[in-house]
């Protein structure tokens, strides 16, 4: 399962790089859970014909991701958004910080919602 769960990561960010079928493909078997042999019934391939086109999309994402690295920059920015929140809201507000800690964490929240 890990897998699918890192193929559709790296989905969300190259995808659009891949071929449509490859895509359509990658997108049944990550997004639907369905099997190689489910997916050539489907699409009228064989079930070796699906097991290869996963491979070679999952190769060529995996590619991408070495070469720009934004799965992983996304991955570590969410880490220390989720870190910097837990500090944030550790800290005993008084009334003349509670305003920069709102101000805080809501650009935090910011952040967060630019890397989706």
């Amino acid at each position: 399962m890990e897998k699918r769960v890192e193929l559709t990561l790296l989905m969300d960010f190259y995808g659009p790089l891949l071929t449509e079928h490859r895509r359509e493909i990658l997108a049944l078997y990550c997004e639907e859970d369905m099997s190689f042999q489910e997916i050539a019934d489907q699409l009228g391939i064989s079930r070796q014909g699906v097991h290869e086109s996963v491979k070679a999309a999952a190769a060529q994402l995996n590619r991408y991701e070495a070469a720009l690295g934004l799965a992983d920059r996304y991955r570590r920015i969410v880490r220390e958004v989720k870190t910097c929140r837990s500090l944030l809201e550790s800290v005993q507000a008084s009334e003349g910080t509670r305003s920069a800690l709102r101000g805080a964490l809501e650009a935090l929240d910011r952040i967060n919602g630019i890397e989706r």
